[in-house]
């Protein structure tokens, strides 16, 4: 992008961000779809060429008329500093652009690129930055906001994400359930889930996209997202940014979130190399069912 469109960005989405807590990056900024798709097919299918944090869920399919359980590969983490493709756009375009937007230079704190398959379900209503606050306290940065990039087009059916407009600050927040003490950092140990009766007064906008669209939303926005009921994925990265007045704790954030999650998986008595090796032995039998041409 030129300069002047840079200098521009922030005039144009500044005060919508403020006053809306999220907003829409112009067509001219969005990236081809075909490049997304790529970067993350690769990521996906690269096998160990790429350091990679994958998480797996079971998931209902309807398989010749009848309705089975497989455990598929939804989501993945902690790509960027492996996969050079993925550098350049999150450490380079994406943060000139999210900088420019909103008026002060920012740093990736965390990515995380949901493959949302057919059958994949939702993300119950929350807030991303009291969780975000939890792996580094107040040593780590304070501040945050999402970027996410659409890779396939976002709609209803296939579980776009909702998000609920407003003027959203850690002084005008929802209510949020506190956190099992101790408890799952992916699960029920998660700071931020927005409690059902509040979660129903609150209206959730669609934001439906394009492949390659960009948006960025507040860490205290309200948001939420529903399964996908379509025949096909729904992909999109979702980039976390913190100001860089608040310190780059990119690494640091993985290296605390790994040994929180080993701690959990001891607690309840998995190693975090078996879960490693059962992920990695689920992939390799759904990657040997794939026809070889």
């Amino acid at each position: 992008l030129s300069e002047n469109i840079l200098s521009s960005l922030e005039t144009a989405l500044r005060k919508e961000y403020e006053e809306q807590s999220v907003c829409m990056f112009p067509p001219e900024c969005s990236i081809p779809a075909e490049h997304m798709r790529r970067l993350t097919e690769e990521l996906v299918w690269g096998g160990p060429t790429f350091q990679v944090d994958r998480t797996y869920e079971t998931i209902k399919v309807l398989k010749n008329g009848e309705i089975i359980e497989r455990k598929t590969l939804t989501r993945l983490e902690n790509f960027v500093d492996t996969h050079p493709g993925w550098s350049d756009l999150c450490h380079g375009y994406l943060r000139r652009i999210v900088s420019a937007a909103l008026g002060t230079e920012m740093v990736l704190y965390k990515e995380k690129l949901n493959l949302k398959p057919s059958g994949g379900s939702g993300f119950a209503p929350h807030l991303d930055t009291p969780s975000l606050r939890v792996a580094l306290g107040p040593q780590g940065p304070q501040t945050f906001c999402t970027v996410m990039v659409a890779i396939d087009d976002a709609t209803s059916r296939n579980g776009c994400l909702r998000i609920c407009k407003g003027k959203w600050s850690e002084e005008n927040a929802c209510t949020v359930i506190q956190p099992e003490q101790d408890g799952n950092p992916d699960a029920g140990g998660r700071a931020g889930a927005i409690p059902e009766e509040e979660a129903e007064k609150l209206c959730f906008d669609e934001l439906t996209t394009k492949g390659g669209q960009i948006a960025v939303f507040n860490g205290w926005a309200p948001h939420r997202s529903a399964a996908n009921v379509s025949p096909f994925p729904r992909r999109a990265v979702f980039l976390t940014y913190n100001p860089k007045s608040e310190g780059d704790f990119h690494k640091k954030y993985y290296q605390r979130m790994e040994q929180l999650r080993n701690e959990w998986r001891e607690k309840i008595g998995l190693a975090s190399r078996q879960q490693r090796m059962e992920d990695e032995k689920h992939e390799n039998e759904a990657l040997a069912t794939i026809p070889k041409i």
